[in-house]
């Protein structure tokens, strides 16, 4: 794990960048979802009138595709914030506890991050961050800050 290790702090800071484009997220995952079953009725419709043209839905899959791309900026983003995103569109970004490499979990809604697994667990390897390890961050953070 040669990248950049964060503290919570330091990823609470990005939780309101994260929170604004989770919900962009949503919302272009929601109108794709609405687009791709729109032309697939049309697609069916127009099989049953025998009425289908190899460009016939260009337009739309070039919309869909379009939709696709600017989803794909968003994971870009937070890939460049040092996020990684997993299923429901929980967050990781690597840290260390107890000098061990970890992954800080957060996942929208969370106003901070509170929460860890290894390196190969998921979701369900989820544990709080030990208590003393989030005063002596804050602390540390605090007295960069002066």
């Amino acid at each position: 794990m040669g990248e950049r290790r964060f503290t919570p702090t330091e990823v609470d800071r990005l939780i309101p960048e994260l929170e604004s484009i989770i919900k962009a997220l949503r919302s272009l995952e929601g109108e794709i979802q609405e687009k791709e079953w729109h032309l697939k009725q049309a697609k069916v419709e127009a099989r049953r009138a025998g009425q289908v043209g190899e460009d016939q839905f260009l337009r739309e899959e070039a919309e869909i595709d379009f939709l696709r791309i600017l989803a794909q900026g968003q994971f870009d983003r937070i890939r460049s914030m040092g996020g990684e995103v997993k299923g429901g569109y929980l967050v990781d970004f690597p840290g260390t506890i107890g000098g061990q490499d970890v992954l800080l979990c957060w996942k929208p809604g969370e106003t901070a991050v509170r929460w860890f697994h290894g390196l190969y667990e998921g979701m369900m390897g989820r544990k709080p961050i030990p208590e003393d390890h989030l005063q002596a961050n804050d602390a540390s953070a605090e007295s960069e800050g002066k």
